[in-house]
């Protein structure tokens, strides 16, 4: 009997033979040396340029999937979707409103107001979902693309904006022409499906003008790329939650781990941790072999050499003096320039104790929790996550939520709203109206009447 249970996104896997069961996991690396295994030199510079059609490309990532990449991560994980969320609710507030902006007394202030004009226009539209969608997008990549259509009303000097769209940053591009061979300077948009499933994403892309807010009606259709910018990034943003995705995916990893122990009565011997490494170079080598051998190339064919692999490791593991030769004939090293590192597998033998193997990963998955949390700025007790496994205080809770409120979304409201008050702009240039995202301030309960206080509303 040999059976393999699968954890697809994390390539994790409990396999079970008739003598021997063990769990099995991909790790890329330790999270600490991730540093070391990314590009040495710049991946989204000009010189990375790709090409479509009349227009080179600037990439966005590694493979130009940055976008996807950060999207499965996330997705497959228990606590950073929630994270987001919860962002994007404490941004979001009571909801979008038109103000002006004054000086009294020489203080900032926001008046907020109703124009029915104004709102006659946003609600044509529905701008609301629009701005939902790129806060969600800000929260992912802290940036986003807005379409900007005009009517017809050009030809008799009377120029509008009918509507904002959201564009999928998976989908969309910096580009410039072709034929600006010295310029690396982005002047458009390429839309297409980058990850090119069908023929149609060669064939039948879509390119825009970037919109000109000095020039704004410039073009009948343009795209405004808006974005915080990163240090020392030409043209993409690297959002901050690209150094916490190891972690992320280390966490992803340990509920299936615990899954297996829940589910199955079995005495699992051993725990593989091998290098995601490993696994790049066999696949790469395959294709390479398939090249040769003139035949296609399928993740299937993939899947069942890895299941024959793991076969041959359960064969080796049911013989205990096996072990120590198994972890040298596959390890992988690592070239960095003169040095040489080992990035070997490791097989830890599981005994009778499997309490503490448990608690060892959900240690891991603390840690990795308080990561994420580190990663999306947002403070654990806004995120219910902190080191002593309680809830956090009222108290505790409202003070984090007033920090946020007053030093975590300026910015990003400034970014997400900064295409549609453009638009504010320049279809009313005369009221000097901008839009933003209202917010109560929050009172503590002893400021409260009792009456109204929480508890006795529940």
């Amino acid at each position: 009997m040999f059976e393999i249970d699968y954890h697809q996104p994390t390539g994790s896997a409990l396999v079970q033979a008739d003598d021997v069961c063990f769990t099995f996991s991909v790790n890329d690396i330790n999270p600490r040396e991730f540093q070391s295994l990314r590009p040495k030199e710049e991946t989204l510079s000009w010189n990375k340029q790709a090409h479509i059609g009349g227009f080179r490309v600037f990439p966005y990532g590694d493979y130009n999937n940055l976008p996807t990449q950060i999207k499965n991560v996330i997705a497959n994980n228990p606590t950073a979707p929630g994270l987001l969320g919860k962002k994007r609710d404490l941004l979001y507030g009571q909801g979008p409103q038109l103000y002006t902006e004054t000086i009294e007394e020489g203080n900032y202030v926001r008046n907020w107001t109703i124009d029915a004009e104004v709102q006659e226009w946003l609600d044509s539209w529905d701008y609301d979902t629009y701005l939902m969608k790129l806060i969600v997008d800000y929260n992912h990549i802290e940036s986003g693309f807005t379409k900007f259509v005009q009517n017809r009303g050009g030809r008799i000097n009377r120029n509008k904006f009918i509507r904002l769209e959201h564009s999928q940053p998976d989908r969309t591009r910096l580009a410039v022409p072709e034929s600006a061979k010295y310029n690396y300077i982005p002047s458009h948009c390429v839309v297409t499906d980058w990850g090119f499933n069908h023929i149609n994403a060669v064939r039948k892309y879509q390119s825009y003008r970037l919109f000109d807010f000095k020039n704004p009606f410039n073009s009948k259709i343009s795209m405004y790329y808006s974005n915080m910018y990163s240090f020392c990034q030409d043209y993409y943003t690297v959002p901050d939650i690209y150094g916490s995705l190891e972690w992320i995916r280390r966490a992803t990893a340990i509920p299936f781990i615990l899954k297996s122990f829940s589910e199955n009565s079995l005495n699992i011997k051993y725990h593989i941790e091998s290098p995601g490494v490993f696994w790049e170079n066999k696949k790469e080598q395959m294709k390479e072999q398939c090249v040769i051998e003139k035949k296609n190339f399928t993740e299937k064919l993939f899947t069942e050499w890895r299941k024959n692999f793991l076969i041959k490791v359960s064969e080796v593991l049911s013989g205990e003096d096996n072990v120590g030769k198994f972890i040298h004939t596959e390890s992988v090293v690592q070239v960095d320039g003169v040095n040489l590192s080992e990035m070997g597998w490791k097989i830890k033998v599981i005994d009778q104790n499997i309490k503490a193997f448990i608690e060892s990963q959900i240690k891991i998955s603390d840690r990795a929790d308080r990561a994420v949390s580190s990663g999306v700025s947002l403070h654990g007790a806004l995120g219910n996550i902190n080191e002593s496994a309680r809830s956090n205080s009222g108290s505790e809770q409202l003070y984090a939520l007033k920090n946020y409120l007053a030093t975590g979304i300026s910015i990003p409201e400034k970014i997400v709203c900064k295409p549609l008050n453009y638009a504010l702009k320049a279809n009313f240039p005369t009221k000097n109206l901008k839009i933003g995202f209202y917010h109560m301030v929050e009172k503590a309960e002893e400021e409260i009447h009792s009456g109204d206080r929480m508890k006795e509303n529940i």
